[in-house]
């Protein structure tokens, strides 16, 4: 029998003109149709960093989502950090403020 999907876990940094342009939620948005678990948060120096855990096809699919953004974001850079377990800390997805 196959495995359950591979769970894992990543880390990203969008930047860009990613803050004040509807990407946090975007982002919620994405997470929550892949069911994944986590965070996005903007930081002080105009970028959005995101935590997230689930099925690592699921987060695949999130880093190239991100990579796009919404049309109003305009991304110029995203870092991509594989951790390598996940926490097990989330149970949902959500904005941190």
């Amino acid at each position: 029998m196959a495995e359950k999907e591979m769970e894992a876990a990543v880390k990203i940094t969008v930047m860009g003109r990613v803050q004040g342009v509807g990407f946090r939620y975007f982002i919620l948005q994405k997470a929550q149709e892949m069911r994944l678990r986590g965070y996005t948060v903007n930081t002080g120096n105009g970028e959005v960093d995101i935590h997230a855990e689930g099925d690592k096809i699921y987060l695949e699919d999130l880093v190239k989502a991100v990579s796009r953004g919404p049309s109003s974001a305009k991304v110029s850079d995203v870092i991509v950090n594989w951790l390598e377990k996940p926490t097990n800390r989330f149970r949902t997805f959500e904005i941190k403020r």
